[in-house]
């Protein structure tokens, strides 16, 4: 299914709940106001977009294309490159460096939440990919709340969770934030899912118990086939996506390298 949103704009939805590959934007970007407000909105709808160019991006390609969608954060706060990168090939998300499995960047999650201020969103792209698999996936938080009864919608509307590191034993961070754990996308309007399994510690005014318990499953319903698509890389293809409407994985599938660029934007706080 395609979707025209300006002449010069044309979206190809991927499935019917999350993702749209993009036609119709160079990868130098646009200055143009209309069109980057058509991309913002299509972002918020879709939850990840997907480009498509010839060759490697290089790091400043990527940087240009990145300012259509908001203010770039100087560096993830949460990397796991450990020294501050002195050139943009240090700056290189690398596989062998950082293993999926060892960094749990396999399990499905929203970066950042324990922060007061998350990104508001991410970008990645492939400089090599491995020979097969290390796939990325994305999961609509949109049609995860969607698909709640309402009886869980109403007790999760009126609670709050506390995010922290305490389910990532590699992270050595003291933050810890308080957000919702149902938000409203301030352009749809829409409602959201908004915990995950790397940061969502518990949920406040529970027990222990009871708060692992519900946690548990909402961790398992993220995981439902039909909130998801999933992306195979090669160099060229970036995806840019909306950090507080989906969640994804890396699919820790693959042999050989499997490197990749990676920004992050700005946010504010979560609400409801």
């Amino acid at each position: 299914m395609a979707t025209a949103t300006l002449p010069k704009l044309r979206l190809e939805l991927v499935t019917g709940n999350v993702g749209a590959n993009v036609h119709g934007i160079e990868l130098a970007g646009t200055k143009d106001p209309e069109i980057r407000d058509a991309l913002q909105r299509a972002l918020h709808e879709h939850g990840v977009l997907f480009f498509e160019y010839d060759g490697i991006v290089s790091a400043d390609a990527f940087h240009t294309f990145g300012e259509m969608f908001g203010e770039l954060e100087n560096g993830y706060r949460l990397s796991a490159i450990e020294d501050k990168p002195t050139s943009a090939e240090d700056a290189l998300m690398d596989s062998a460096k950082v293993p999926m499995k060892q960094y749990q960047t396999n399990r499905w999650h929203g970066d950042g939440t324990l922060f007061e201020c998350p990104p508001q969103a991410a970008m990645l792209t492939c400089v090599e990919a491995p020979p097969a698999g290390g796939d990325t996936m994305w999961a609509s938080m949109y049609a995860a709340w969607d698909d709640l009864s309402s009886y869980l919608q109403r007790m999760l509307e009126e609670v709050e969770v506390l995010n922290s590191a305490k389910r990532l034993p590699w992270l050595k961070s003291d933050a810890t934030a308080v957000h919702p754990a149902v938000c409203r996308d301030p352009i749809t309007g829409r409602k959201f899912l908004f915990v995950n399994e790397n940061y969502s510690e518990r949920i406040l005014g529970m027990s222990e118990d009871e708060s692992e318990t519900i946690l548990q499953m909402l961790f398992r319903h993220v995981n439902t086939p039909e909130f998801h698509v999933r992306h195979r890389w090669q160099p060229g293809r970036i995806a840019v996506w909306e950090e507080r409407v989906t969640q994804h994985r890396g699919v820790a599938d693959f042999t050989g390298p499997r490197k990749m660029r990676r920004l992050t934007f700005v946010g504010g706080k979560p609400s409801l």
